[in-house]
């Protein structure tokens, strides 16, 4: 009774659910046909409109990027404003032939505002020094220039049609801009030709791309009947998107979806219209460097995106296969399986339970009788397998032990010898001697990123003055702590020999003693061993101060005004030896700083940028007139604030001072 209640309901949930299936398919399987050829094809449209829109948005970009970039060369500038110094005229002709060579059409121009100079060229006309000609406000044809200039954007972007050779040209011109002076304009100009061709090549059947402009009339289409040539900028109903249409309705539909690709610049917006008596779809993305709009048009009677002639094949097989199933699976559930089956389901649960003392009845030689015995060997294998396991667990779990014990003793040690390196590299900051001569007219924030660091920083008193400074190793972590020893080293030996009166030549000394120090192949090419250097002396006669750095900035502000002097572009033991130079500061009423880069450029905020000078410059003008003790604790608060979850991504020294004729002494 058991055996043909479990084959009849088996055969019986089988069946019904086989029927149901064949049922829900002839009665959807056709809206789901007819639906999937539209999905099919919507999708089919924003995916190609996509495609074309990126063909036409990357070469414009491209060629946008390059003019912007050489707009902003510091070269093209400093020539604008000198344009008869010779070594500018040079480099400018480098520079711009540089341009001029990675430009798509290999044409551009540019524009000196102060002469009205118009230089130009192109594969016909090689780039020289002499302009081709010179703009004249009273000339309508230079008034593109004059109107343009008037104009503050950062580029401008037209689009030119030859109505005798009927082609498009895109023209990209870009301000030249310094300080907030306006020098000139460049620019070049791009041939559309390429996309053109694309999409005269376009071989789906039912598809058809093309563009319009902002009116609706076309642009760009394979068939050239179409294209507004006489009103390219224009209106023109006869030439327009909004002539292939059959009805008003579909044309309000077309606006509107204008509209929203206007408003969602980059997304793709698909309709249905009626065309040719037709239903078909059409998708637009909005082009706004242009002001164009890029379509595509599928007919759904003409393309092909699902094969319906492969149901009634596949739905044949599917019903041989069901009758196929149900006389296999009832003879199979009436003469081997049901009672095997639940003598294997006792056994497993006894095992399951942990009982591994169970044995099966073998009833032949078949599988049935095959699978009883198999089981029988395999409850014995996971009564022996248990036992074994539980011995090479317990082996296992004491080597385990020992391991962690090693590791955490290793750890311990590694742990304590880093603690003492950090004792030790604090031992060589000056903060006695700072405090003892300098007292409250100093300020320092030493933050390395891990326990020891690459940062510290530097006094030195003489009967003449005092010398400060900050120094900034290449590294952080243990390597960075080994470089600060050396450099300690390098400066305590510089001084001997050169003093601190003069602190560019004191940089000098420093750099060549760490030369001598090191390795020259490994300092060369392995390692890192350059070290960031700013050195401040003040003198116990006179009011002012000598600063000298090797890539570390001095600010001074009075409260009302901020000093940025920069130093050498070459760090000390750089690959190419620096040049450095001495700068004398006013010292009464200013307070100085100088940072490492680790405060500049840690990251955080809402978009994860660095701290950046211009942040920075902001904390000091704030700050300047606070005594030097609370604006070190608004410069770690407001880095905090700004670091928020981020972790310290450098050493980080900030030191700051003030001095006047008198506590100089």
């Amino acid at each position: 009774m058991v055996r043909w209640g479990l084959r009849g309901k088996s055969l019986f949930v089988l069946a019904s659910t086989s029927v149901f299936a064949l049922l829900m398919v002839a009665m959807i399987g056709w809206y789901f046909v007819q639906k999937g050829q539209e999905y099919s094809a919507e999708n089919y449209a924003n995916s190609f409109t996509e495609l074309n829109y990126q063909r036409m948005l990357t070469p414009i970009s491209r060629e946008l990027a390059l003019a912007q970039q050489f707009a902003h060369s510091p070269i093209v500038k400093a020539w604008i404003r000198k344009p008869d110094d010779p070594m500018l005229k040079r480099q400018w002709l480098q520079e711009t032939q540089s341009y001029l060579n990675a430009f798509q059409s290999h044409n551009m121009f540019l524009i000196n505002d102060a002469t009205k100079q118009y230089f130009f060229a192109d594969p016909k006309s090689p780039l020289s020094m002499t302009p081709k000609y010179t703009l004249d406000v009273s000339k309508p044809a230079d008034n593109w220039y004059f109107l343009a200039r008037q104009q503050h954007v950062p580029f401008i972007i037209n689009v030119n049609y030859d109505s005798v050779l009927k082609v498009i040209k895109v023209w990209i011109d870009v301000h030249i801009v310094d300080h907030g002076q306006f020098l000139g304009m460049t620019g070049t100009g791009l041939s559309l030709d390429h996309f053109i061709k694309q999409f005269a090549d376009n071989a789906v059947p039912g598809v058809t791309p093309f563009v319009i402009n902002a009116n609706g009339s076309i642009e760009i289409h394979h068939d050239e009947s179409l294209i507004a040539y006489s009103s390219m900028n224009g209106k023109d109903k006869k030439h327009s998107i909004y002539a292939l249409l059959d009805s008003d309705e579909s044309k309000a539909k077309v606006k509107e979806a204008l509209k929203e690709a206007r408003h969602n610049k980059g997304k793709v917006v698909t309709i249905k219209v009626e065309q040719g008596g037709r239903k078909q779809l059409m998708a637009f993305v909005y082009f706004p460097l242009l002001d164009w709009y890029v379509v595509t048009n599928i007919d759904l009677n003409k393309v092909s995106l699902f094969h319906s002639n492969l149901i009634l094949p596949t739905l044949g097989v599917f019903v041989l296969l069901l009758i196929l199933l149900l006389s296999f699976f009832g003879l199979v559930i009436e003469r081997l399986l049901i009672t095997p089956i639940r003598e294997l389901q006792q056994s497993a649960k006894s095992i399951a339970s942990g009982s591994y003392d169970v044995s099966l009845v073998s009833r032949g030689n078949d599988e049935i009788g095959d699978l009883s015995k198999t089981f029988n060997t395999m409850a014995q294998q996971v009564r022996n397998h248990t036992q074994e396991l539980e011995e090479q667990v317990q082996k296992r779990t004491a080597e385990l032990e020992e391991a962690h014990q090693k590791v955490v003793d290793a750890h311990r040690k590694i742990g304590a010898s880093i603690d003492y390196a950090s004792l030790i590299q604090k031992s060589i900051l000056p903060d006695r001697q700072m405090y003892q001569f300098l007292g409250d007219q100093h300020s320092v924030i030493w933050r390395p990123r891990d326990v020891v660091g690459g940062d510290f920083y530097v006094f030195h008193k003489t009967d003449e003055g005092c010398l400060l400074g900050i120094v900034d190793c290449a590294g952080h972590g243990v390597p960075g702590a080994l470089m600060t020893m050396l450099m300690r080293a390098a400066i305590d030996y510089a001084i001997g020999h050169v003093g601190i009166q003069n602190p560019a030549a004191l940089l000098s000394s420093i750099d060549t003693t760490l030369r001598s120090m090191l390795n020259e192949e490994l300092s060369a090419n392995k390692v890192a061993t350059n070290a960031d250097v700013g050195l401040v002396y003040v003198p116990n006669q006179g009011d002012f101060i000598r600063f000298s750095g090797a890539k570390i900035t001095l600010y001074g502000s009075n409260g009302d005004d901020i000093i940025k002097q920069k130093s050498g572009r070459r760090a000390l033991g750089d690959r190419r030896v620096g040049e450095y130079n001495n700068t004398e500061l006013p010292m009464s009423g200013w307070t100085y700083y100088m940072t490492t880069d680790g405060f500049l450029d840690q990251a955080g905020g809402e978009k994860n940028f660095g701290f950046g000078n211009q942040r920075f410059e902001g904390l000091i003008k704030d700050n300047a007139a606070l005594p030097l003790k609370d604006q070190a604790d608004f410069f770690e608060a407001a880095l905090d604030e700004y670091m928020g979850d981020q972790p310290q991504r450098d050493d980080i020294t900030l030191l700051s001072f003030r001095f006047d004729s008198k506590n100089a002494q």
